[in-house]
């Protein structure tokens, strides 16, 4: 797959993903009184699998979707999670920046993180 594409394929299944999280989070959360971290933890389970169908089968066609992938797609996520919350803490707590700063040191960094790990290790041929 040529890099223009891939990288736009991996963009729309991330739109979708962070969808899917939004919907299922509010809905259960709005729809049915989960607490927020609930909610959200199921929100965020129910982007990962929209998102790893979304990767392996048009972002990364050539990779194997078998348990093995899943669990380091996973990985990728919640690393991707942790970075970015790091990067909120060290930009907002520590060196005392603004939030939307810490943002978008975020949107410029995590994708690309995210993208290069999953390409080279976790859904490698």
């Amino acid at each position: 797959m040529l890099p223009i594409k891939q990288i736009s394929s991996f963009g729309v299944v991330g739109l979708i993903a962070t969808a899917v999280h939004v919907v299922v989070g509010l809905g259960l959360h709005d729809g049915i009184g989960l607490a927020p971290l609930v909610a959200n933890f199921f929100g965020f389970c129910a982007a990962l699998c929209v998102s790893f169908f979304g990767q392996t089968r048009f972002t990364f066609p050539a990779a194997t979707a078998n348990l093995t992938a899943f669990i380091r797609f996973a990985s990728v996520a919640l690393s991707g999670l942790a970075l970015n919350q790091l990067i909120v803490w060290v930009m907002t707590s520590l060196l005392g920046q603004p939030y939307w700063l810490a943002l978008i040191i975020i949107l410029s960094t995590v994708p690309v993180v995210t993208f290069m790990l999953l390409k080279f290790w976790a859904l490698r041929r």
